[in-house]
């Protein structure tokens, strides 16, 4: 996930196998006023490079969120933890021009997320 607002609106995740970058319309104009839109997504294929990437970016969070949560560092940190800036500024660099929707390639569809402690799952259903 890459980003939080009131629920999931970017990220990455598996559909049918494949690696794949999830946006909420909400973000990209969609009928940006429409609450209805709020749980629908549209999915592009991503590269596994990309894909790999991502994840990495999100470990980095995950272990800035460990430490910020026991007290260890500051919210002037996130979203890494010192030793991991500079891995995470060139992730970001990397996935500033991959992480996007094309819309040429993407299907919409419903994302249902759910959570077992830290892992995340979502199953999608495609919107003809």
């Amino acid at each position: 996930m890459t980003d939080w607002y009131d629920g999931p609106r970017k990220g990455v995740a598996d559909f049918e196998g494949k690696p794949h970058y999830y946006e909420c319309p909400w973000y990209v104009g969609i009928d940006a006023g429409s609450d209805e839109l709020a749980e629908d997504y549209l999915l592009t294929p991503l590269d596994a490079e990309t894909y790999h990437l991502a994840l990495e970016d999100w470990a980095i969070w995950e272990r800035w969120e460990a430490a910020f949560d026991a007290g260890t560092v500051t919210l002037a940190t996130h979203p890494a933890l010192p030793e991991d800036r500079t891995r995470h500024d060139e992730i970001e660099e990397l996935l500033r021009t991959k992480l996007v929707t094309n819309r040429q390639l993407c299907q919409r569809a419903k994302g249902v997320f759910s959570y077992e402690g830290a892992k995340r799952f979502v199953e999608w259903t495609i919107i003809p």
